[in-house]
């Protein structure tokens, strides 16, 4: 059997770099170790903070990671047919195991093995700033609290969701690998999609594209086609025949190695009513504010209020514009959303009011006509930027331009 190295990780410098700014933080809140219930749900999202540490993830693969402040790490997977594999497909983590009981009983005995059964344990998934509702099993939960009363558990609320806010070179390396895959999707889109072809087989002609080369699953795929489309694809393909004069309107999260980047564009199948072209227009009128402003030090409420200005100066409505951070998830730090300022309120205050380099983030505008189609349609349209020293970056090179498609 050969060796599974080319499954896409990065280096062990970059490990070594993880492990050592996540052991500061532990040691200056006292925890003796961490406990990152590595969960696949959510487009695989909330895997983040263990994948983080230890490369193990995609396929909807489970990793429940205990990472002592001293010691090996251990991550523990869904079922024993996969321990070899990832064991050999990851350099990381050495000390890969199957399950034994439940998960809950796994992080137990792996706790008492480390002779942590007094000690300060840190949890994530157990609800925080940027996930209310959490994602570790309560099952889990109780039963490492009743196993081991001695240990006093901790929510670790957005600990490592703010280590992963700046990303390093390699994971900005792995970032512009996925927003390729989203370039080379909306490539397919713009040449497949013909009337009497069908919703779902343009659907499947991009996402195939996307695992041909080199993509991950699972990852957020939303897809819309209709001559009069809600202004954010909401919905899945059908088996429907494309006809003349159908927009599509299509929002990927393309996927390399665990990290995500975020693209949307608007298609229409021959020439689109002029109020389309119109509200696209100021979709890539305030991309473009957005683009002049994102610099290192600038503020981020500022900036994207003068983005909204912008919006609001042109009369059209918002249905979806801001910004979210992207990398081992979607919705990360920093997020600054229009549609969604009442969730965001405490993500300035969690990583400060400032662009910094190395902040990687979608920028994304939905706008309607309010008096159009009872402001039931309109146009989308995101990209994912980093910061530099030098100001933005865009990370995809597929036109900004309104695709209109030959009939």
């Amino acid at each position: 059997m050969r060796k599974l190295t080319e499954y896409p990780i990065l280096s062990l410098k970059e490990r070594d770099r993880r492990w050592a700014l996540t052991r500061k933080e532990m040691a200056a809140r006292g925890l003796d170790a961490l406990v990152l219930f590595g969960w696949p749900s959510m487009w695989d999202f909330n895997i983040a903070n263990a994948r983080y540490l230890c490369p193990i993830g995609g396929n909807a693969e489970n990793n429940v990671l205990v990472f002592p402040l001293e010691g090996e790490p251990t991550s523990f997977i869904y079922s024993p047919v996969f321990t070899d594999y990832w064991k050999g497909a990851q350099n990381w983590v050495a000390d890969v195991r199957p399950r034994k009981g439940t998960f809950g009983d796994s992080v137990v005995g792996r706790l008492t093995e480390l002779k942590l059964t007094k000690g300060k344990v840190g949890i994530d998934g157990l609800a925080g700033p940027l996930d209310p509702d959490g994602w570790t099993p309560h099952s889990s939960f109780t039963r490492i609290k009743d196993s081991l009363p001695g240990v006093e558990l901790v929510n670790l609320q957005d600990m490592m969701e703010k280590l992963r806010v700046i990303k390093s070179d390699e994971e900005i390396e792995a970032l512009d690998k996925a927003a390729r895959l989203g370039d080379l999707m909306l490539a397919k889109c713009r040449d497949v999609a013909r009337p009497g072809v069908k919703e779902c087989e343009v659907y499947a002609a991009m996402m195939q594209t996307m695992l041909a080369n080199g993509g991950e699953e699972p990852t957020l795929f939303l897809f819309a086609a209709d001559k009069h489309p809600y202004p954010h694809p909401f919905r899945v393909p059908t088996t429907r025949p494309l006809e003349k004069g159908d927009m599509i309107i299509c929002e990927m999260h393309p996927k390399f190695g665990g990290y995500y980047t975020h693209v949307e564009r608007t298609f229409c199948l021959g020439e689109p009513e002029p109020r389309y072209l119109d509200i696209y227009e100021a979709c890539l009128a305030a991309y473009r504010k957005g683009l002049d402003l994102f610099k290192p030090g600038a503020k981020i409420s500022s900036v994207m209020n003068a983005v909204r200005d912008v919006i609001t100066g042109s009369g059209f409505g918002i249905c979806e514009a801001g910004i979210h951070g992207h990398g081992l998830a979607s919705l990360e730090y920093p997020r600054y959303r229009h549609h969604a300022l009442g969730a965001d309120e405490g993500a300035l205050k969690a990583i400060g009011d400032e662009f910094r380099p190395g902040m990687v983030f979608a920028m994304n505008i939905d706008l309607f006509d309010p008096k159009w189609h009872n402001g039931e349609t309109g146009c989308v349209f995101a990209e994912t930027i980093t910061i530099t020293k030098d100001g933005a970056r865009r990370m995809h090179s597929f036109s900004t331009d309104f695709q209109k498609l030959p009939v």
